[in-house]
């Protein structure tokens, strides 16, 4: 595909989905609405604690395969502040710029060469999109589509869906991909290969439990396999990521895929942009402990987000 074309059709995925969340924000947002689940999920404290913790223990899951991928004597916290320097970044700026912040931590913390961190959080990446895609795969059942097929719901849900699976085969197989074949074979060779497989789907099933609980507290409950199928669904779009966070494309997303199981629109927003906020805070809290743990200058993020190649 001739890359100014294939630019073209992502920015006009981009564009179709932040629409989409300004429609919805339009149609359905509820002040008095959103302000009273508020009170319910500051009344719901403890449960807040309960799921954030589950998703803090998801990256360490995630910290723990880059460490034994790596296959050297790491330390976990390199790999976990390497995690959360990523996602702060990605929360902060637009589009996903995170991981060369990544890379370059674990350069600087254990002196590991650029080539071999590269490669690593590629093809940790690379295993993150396939676990991905194998939970929606999975979860299929879920995907009902009793919707009225001439509905703009329906409609829009499946043209995000076969918009965001297109892009992922893109992201599974390109040049670069070939190139570090062998790489990913030898991660998935043997019991490593098993033990890293694991931990990365394991990760993956345990950052369900935001949107389970949020949807408990809202009223609106939804079985673990829905909220583990809903939120896979939901960041696998986030390849389409162009605003700190995947602003827009997260909250349309997961509400038309909520609304795919039988959950309203209106509540669906609403459970997206609480599940999404805490996602916001739980990146900012991490991300200011390790600044202060391991802090890097402003001068030396911009350098690594520069980086090419």
């Amino acid at each position: 595909m001739n890359k100014a074309y294939y630019r073209l059709v992502i920015n006009g995925v981009r564009i179709l989905l932040l629409s989409l969340f300004f429609i919805l924000l339009y149609v359905y947002f509820d002040k008095e609405y959103m302000l009273e689940i508020g009170r319910q999920m500051l009344s719901h404290s403890f449960t807040i604690i309960m799921i954030v913790g589950i998703y803090f223990f998801s990256f360490l899951l995630k910290g723990v395969a880059w460490k034994v991928y790596l296959n050297a004597n790491v330390r976990l916290t390199s790999t976990l502040i390497g995690l959360f320097y990523s996602l702060l970044l990605n929360h902060l700026l637009p589009l996903k710029v995170g991981d060369g912040v990544r890379v370059m931590v674990m350069n600087q913390r254990e002196n590991i060469s650029v080539e071999r961190s590269f490669h690593s959080v590629f093809v940790l990446r690379v295993m993150d999109t396939l676990s991905l895609l194998f939970l929606v795969v999975l979860g299929f059942p879920y995907f009902s589509l009793a919707l009225k097929l001439p509905s703009l719901y329906s409609i829009g849900l499946l043209v995000c869906f076969l918009l965001a699976g297109g892009f992922g085969i893109r992201m599974i197989f390109p040049d670069l991909f070939k190139r570090h074949v062998n790489m990913l074979k030898d991660a998935l060779r043997g019991a490593r290969g098993v033990w890293i497989t694991a931990l990365i789907l394991t990760s993956w099933l345990l950052e369900g439990a935001i949107l389970y609980g949020v949807g408990t507290i809202m009223g609106n409950p939804l079985a673990i396999g829905e909220a583990v199928w809903v939120n896979s669904v939901t960041i696998l779009g986030q390849l389409f990521q162009f605003a700190p966070g995947g602003i827009g494309t997260y909250e349309s997303i997961m509400s038309y895929t909520l609304r795919s199981i039988g959950i309203p629109l209106e509540y669906g927003l609403s459970m997206a942009l609480f599940s999404h906020g805490l996602k916001f805070l739980f990146s900012y809290l991490v991300g200011g402990v390790v600044i202060v743990l391991s802090p890097v200058s402003i001068k030396h993020i911009k350098r690594w987000i520069r980086m090419k190649g």
